[in-house]
């Protein structure tokens, strides 16, 4: 076998959608909403507090305000909903709170549009109010979510049980939901600890990279992922070379997106920057801010973006450019011919200048030969900005601050 066929093997081996879960779900980067952040406004993403009315106002508000139209059409509740168990081990939703059980909230749902998610956890206990797990009623628990019509499961990693491997437990859960028969999207959170992006691809449809995201720019490291900060630019600094692991029906998950959560940590240019990347990255797109009022959350309606990240193709994004000065350039393949580029300035305060991005494979993986020139769109101003040969070079970039633009390709001149 000659080198040129050997890569191509390669290739269809490590990126065709056969060698993910083959669970039907997941083929384009899901998009959705949280409860994980919004009821609090006082200390950010402290509470973690839902109910049916919530749910049901967030869906109705969604619909309304435009956000389904563009994708958005999960409702995901994390650690906010169960209740006990019951004497045959069944688990149960928490009455005060979804007096009208789940099975009635996920047809009030279902009859608009959108598609619900449970969280629960790997082992006896959940992380943030000790609420049931679901070691060791892994089929139980996978049983009765399918009856409910649960559509999305994420799972946990507290309180774990001993003598098993993280693969191990959570190829348990996948067992266990795809021998239900309804098609379920698998969301893994082991935090990252175990390198998931590895094994993640066979067992879920997605998988936590790393620890939870604040709604900051920056953190030092955190123990619930050792190594590895909690803000924004660590999570993309950690992104970088992960991309070859995803594809369609599995994904990497950057966490949750804070757009509009918390001003005094982060703003507009953060917010922008944290959506063209999680945008790139064709990670999950799932807000976790309050989406009834859209006021400060203008980034999550970007049609050109959000195109980036249902590009059919299912490639991820990754880092082509990591410069002495700050600056950075990322890009990602569309099924069109075009590409998507992100040029980025890491530095808190100062800015970048004459960031540059080439028109060959260096760059842009994949680029056509015989071609140097190109057309170019920014996609947050909306605006073609022209034909460029060569390269293209962004003369200023402040700090946090990215220019995301569509690159395409035009024949020679």
């Amino acid at each position: 076998m000659n080198k040129t066929n050997l890569l191509f093997f390669l290739t269809v081996f490590l990126f065709s959608p056969c060698f993910s879960l083959p669970n039907g779900v997941g083929i384009l980067p899901p998009m959705g909403w949280t409860t994980w952040c919004t009821e609090n406004n006082i200390i950010p993403c402290l509470n973690d507090f839902c109910n049916e009315q919530e749910i049901r106002s967030v869906a109705d508000s969604m619909i309304s305000n435009g956000l389904v139209s563009l994708g958005y059409n999960h409702i995901l509740l994390d650690d906010c909903w169960a209740g006990p168990r019951l004497e045959n081990h069944t688990i149960t939703a928490d009455q005060t709170r979804f007096p009208s059980g789940i099975p009635a909230l996920a047809d009030y749902l279902h009859s608009r549009g959108l598609k619900l998610g449970l969280y629960t956890d790997a082992g006896t206990q959940t992380c943030k109010y000790g609420r049931p797990g679901s070691w060791p009623y892994y089929r139980l628990d996978a049983s009765t979510y399918a009856s409910w019509g649960v559509d999305w499961v994420k799972m946990d990693w507290c309180n774990h049980p001993g003598g098993y491997t993280a693969p191990e437990l959570y190829g348990m859960m996948r067992d266990a939901l795809n021998q239900t028969g309804r098609k379920i999207f698998f969301a893994i959170c082991e935090w990252g600890l175990f390198d998931p992006w590895i094994w993640g691809n066979r067992t879920g449809n997605s998988w936590r990279v790393g620890p939870d995201h604040l709604p900051l720019w920056w953190t030092p490291e955190t123990n619930q992922d050792p190594g590895q900060g909690q803000g924004t630019s660590n999570i993309i600094e950690h992104m970088a070379g992960l991309s070859g692991y995803a594809g369609p029906g599995g994904w990497n998950d950057p966490d949750f997106l804070m757009t509009g959560i918390w001003e005094g940590g982060m703003g507009e240019t953060d917010w922008q920057t944290e959506f063209s990347f999680w945008s790139l990255f064709a990670a999950p797109l799932i807000v976790a801010s309050d989406v009834r009022d859209l006021s400060n959350k203008q980034v999550l309606l970007n049609k050109e973006v959000i195109s980036v990240n249902q590009d059919p193709l299912g490639i991820a994004g990754d880092r082509r450019s990591n410069n002495l000065d700050g600056s950075q350039v990322w890009t990602k393949p569309l099924s069109n011919g075009s590409y998507a580029a992100i040029f980025y300035n890491q530095n808190f305060l100062v800015p970048v200048l004459d960031v540059k991005l080439e028109f060959n494979e260096n760059f842009l993986p994949g680029w056509p030969a015989g071609f140097n020139v190109a057309e170019v769109r920014d996609l947050w101003k909306h605006k073609d900005l022209g034909i460029f040969k060569d390269f293209i070079k962004m003369d200023i970039l402040e700090g946090h601050a990215v220019v995301m633009v569509k690159i395409t390709p035009l024949k020679s001149v």
